[in-house]
């Protein structure tokens, strides 16, 4: 559909723009962006709900039940990061090898997790959850790996500028991160990357705790997607573009809670049958209506008992017709 068009332009926009805020808050060296975007670590779930601050907490679960999980799609740098990596796994199939296909929810792994995490924050234990929860894998990785190689990359810019004269740049004192701590960020982050390349965005839907807090919020949500089954031929175009596998069109129904917001699936249909709206396409009563119903029943067996009876008697009327004109043939006959 073409009026979505801007709206996943917008979504794209934003995401962007907020991952490469928070990539240049952890990777420069100086405090520009840290004092004037500082401000926006306090916007990720987790951090805030480390530091106990419930006006962060409370205005995502408000968002999410207006808007379904445009966190997801939106504020989360790891997503960014599993929206180019699930990208250019597409682009690298060809045929049917690109297409996503509905799953069922792995509804087990996910409430798993949740709790794991949970009684970490409360026994204090963070070492989990910095390693499951996105903003923290991220910034993590940015830090260990980034942070050291952009330092580098300065001071040989400033060694160079020194020894031809041509700039000064300021010289930067680089600190690097334990082999463990840099290990850990790279397995992660490819780890997640590698799942997305492979299968969209699995990890938001299975692992993630923020994810799972988020869906089942969204479940309802207000605005959401939803298809109209008077437009839709099944062409499955929707299906095979959402990367978070929760599209069933055996019964045309959006899983809300797995649903990350990220719109592909609004510009993909040929038949104008999917939005993104705060109502839902409901049925006509009489195909809700179960067959079994006694006033169906009772109905059906009565006008069962007219046709028989008025069949019955257009059968004997037409025999007896047949009869007379028979009588009148022979007569004539003789």
């Amino acid at each position: 559909m073409k009026r979505y068009q801007g709206l996943k332009a917008m979504r794209i926009t934003v995401s962007v723009a907020v991952a490469a805020v928070i990539t240049l808050l952890w990777i420069e060296y100086s405090d520009l962006v840290l004092g004037a975007m500082g401000w926006i670590e306090h916007t990720q779930i987790i951090p805030a709900g480390m530091a106990l601050s419930g006006v962060t907490i409370l205005f995502w679960l408000v968002m999410t039940a207006l808007f379904g999980r445009i966190y997801c799609s939106m504020f989360c740098p790891l997503g960014v990061v599993q929206d180019v990596a699930a990208r250019l796994g597409r682009m690298s199939r060809k045929g049917s090898r690109r297409d996503y296909h509905y799953s069922p929810p792995m509804t087990r792994l996910r409430y798993c997790s949740l709790a794991v995490v949970a009684v970490c924050l409360f026994t204090g234990l963070l070492i989990i959850p910095a390693i499951l929860d996105p903003y923290s894998m991220y910034s993590a990785f940015v830090l260990n790996v980034l942070k050291p190689v952009w330092g580098w990359v300065n001071n040989a810019v400033a060694a160079f500028g020194v020894y031809t004269g041509w700039w000064t740049v300021t010289y930067v004192s680089v600190i690097t991160a334990s082999l463990f701590g840099i290990a850990l960020s790279v397995v992660s982050l490819a780890g997640v990357a590698v799942s997305a390349w492979i299968s969209g965005r699995p990890f938001c839907n299975t692992i993630c705790p923020v994810g799972t807090v988020l869906g089942i919020v969204s479940v309802r949500s207000l605005w959401h997607i939803d298809i109209d089954t008077d437009l839709c031929t099944n062409c499955r175009k929707c299906e095979h573009a959402c990367k978070a596998h929760c599209i069933d069109l055996t019964d045309h129904v959006v899983d809300g809670s797995r649903c990350v917001g990220c719109f592909d699936c609004l510009t993909v249909c040929p038949d104008d049958a999917i939005f993104y709206r705060p109502d839902r396409k409901q049925l006509s009563l009489p195909m809700m209506q179960s067959l079994d119903s006694p006033k169906i029943g009772r109905a059906s067996a009565c006008s069962g008992t007219s046709a028989s009876a008025s069949m019955n008697t257009d059968t004997k009327g037409m025999k007896n017709a047949l009869n007379t004109i028979s009588d009148e043939t022979i007569s004539r006959t003789s």
